[in-house]
């Protein structure tokens, strides 16, 4: 029998080059995915620093607002550093320090004051340090004229890369501004020996052609827009800070409580206070009659100011009166001229202060400048400067039972439907109180208040004052 003849030697070196081929085709693909893998992993912990970045400056610039009465005797919390805009500071090399930043009113950017901040300076995961931008109403220097509260608006708007609105009234932007796109020059000028590179905006956060990252408006009161998204003209990363996230703070709410009990025990030491007649008959102690509630104004000539919220309309319930005049005449009390109930006389020794029996108002005194607008008070007709405070025949009611003297009324956050932007929104009590809080106020007449738990649709913190002119949480 014979043997088969083996294959040509041609075919079988045709099937060993195949092989190498497969072999080097399966080397490729190998090396390929690998770096593949090694570049998204290379990507993921770039993005990775960048988010850490971005929220430990969003913390830090949250703990400064919610703090800022703290560390700056006779302010109230919530307002936000400047940036730097050129690393000098008050000195020379002041890197990473705040410093005042234009006009009131008038947002400002630069990189993220992280000295200020106690911080080192931040990094994204390009190297670079973060960029931030302040709203106007919300920078400390030179602060806003307005009230500093949760009503405050924030002036920057952030879109998506459609333009869709993402968040409104946002009142600080961090930004990470990434790797270099087009003509961005990142080159160091002598002005950043830490972060590097120079303080030019343009050169680090993008122009999409329609929304400009690195631009704020130059007037006041006037929005800016920030755009989210990655394309070839825009790869700027952010993170930004709303008014809730700063006054949701859990101890901004226990202050803004605090408040309201200091101010109903300011009202209620006026009742200690009334005289006979004029000096120098004494104080009659058996005569506790209360001042009248505060008014309301043409709102161009209201809204802002102290004295303004005075008690001339003789109303039995409204907001809560600083300038006390009418009710002074009324019940002969011993406050002291200009009549501001609410306001530590500073004419010692020639006149006390006019809310003696609670001195630590004078703490209290600027969060009511800045939270006026959302604190109410009524009085039971029986305790009014018209009034008989020898029977109770007509005090107010908590829900249906006892018998008080007055009540003070703050009205919490905003709840949905209501509004406080305009002036003629925050002369609207429907955009302020809840349930027969809100009927009673706006009458001016009524004598049943409402209190209860706080829920989507009542929000509303009482304090009552007995007609012994003690105070305590209405129940």
């Amino acid at each position: 029998m014979r043997r088969p003849a083996p294959p040509p030697r041609k075919t079988r070196q045709h099937g060993i080059a195949l092989m190498v081929m497969l072999a080097v085709l399966i080397m490729g693909i190998a090396a390929a995915l690998i770096g593949s893998l090694g570049s998204t992993a290379l990507k993921n912990e770039r993005q990775k620093k960048t988010s850490e970045a971005l929220a430990q400056a969003k913390d830090a610039l949250i703990g400064y607002a919610i703090t800022y009465g703290d560390t700056h005797s006779g302010y109230v919390h919530g307002y936000l550093p400047c940036p730097d805009p050129n690393g000098t500071g008050y000195g020379a090399n002041d890197e990473g320090s705040s410093e005042t930043c234009g006009s009131k009113d008038i947002s400002a950017m630069g990189r993220l004051p992280w000295k200020t901040l106690g911080l080192p300076a931040l990094l994204d995961g390009s190297g670079e340090c973060l960029w931030y931008a302040v709203s106007g109403t919300y920078k400390n220097n030179p602060m806003t004229d307005k009230m500093m509260n949760q009503d405050t608006p924030g002036l920057f708007e952030i879109l998506d890369s459609s333009g869709a609105t993402v968040a409104q009234n946002v009142v600080a932007v961090v930004f990470a501004p990434a790797p270099p796109l087009g003509a961005q020059n990142r080159a160091p000028d002598g002005t950043a020996p830490v972060c590097g590179g120079n303080y030019t905006p343009s050169n680090y956060l993008d122009n999409d052609g329609t929304i400009n990252n690195a631009a704020v408006s130059g007037a006041a009161d006037a929005v800016s827009q920030f755009r989210l998204g990655d394309s070839a003209l825009l790869n700027d990363r952010m993170i930004y800070i709303t008014r809730e996230d700063i006054f949701n703070a859990r101890n901004i709410r226990a202050k803004l409580d605090s408040l309201t009990r200091k101010a109903a025990e300011c009202i209620a030491d006026y009742g200690s206070r009334n005289r006979f007649n004029f000096w120098p008959y004494p104080i009659n102690s058996s005569d506790k009659r209360l001042p009248w509630s505060g008014r309301l104004r043409n709102p161009a000539n209201d809204y802002w100011t102290d004295g303004n919220y005075d008690d001339e309309d003789n109303r039995l319930a409204g907001r809560l009166p600083y300038r006390v005049n009418t009710s002074q005449d009324d019940t002969n009390n011993h406050i002291n001229f200009p009549y501001y109930q609410l306001q530590l006389h500073s004419t010692a020794p020639y006149a006390p202060i006019n809310c003696p029996s609670v001195p630590e108002w004078t703490a209290y005194q600027p969060w009511w400048t800045n939270w006026k607008d959302q604190l109410f008070y009524a009085v039971g007709e029986s305790f009014s400067p018209a009034g008989d405070t020898s029977n109770c025949a007509q005090c107010l009611r908590i829900n249906g039972s006892g018998a008080y003297a007055a009540v003070v009324i703050f009205a919490g956050s905003r709840l949905s439907g209501q509004s406080r932007t305009t002036a003629s929104e925050r002369l609207n009590f429907n955009n302020y109180l809840e349930g027969r809080n809100l009927t009673n106020i706006s009458i001016s007449s009524g004598t049943d208040y409402q209190s209860d738990e706080t829920t989507d649709s009542f929000n509303d913190i009482l304090y009552c004052i007995d007609p012994n002119l003690n105070v305590a949480p209405c129940p």
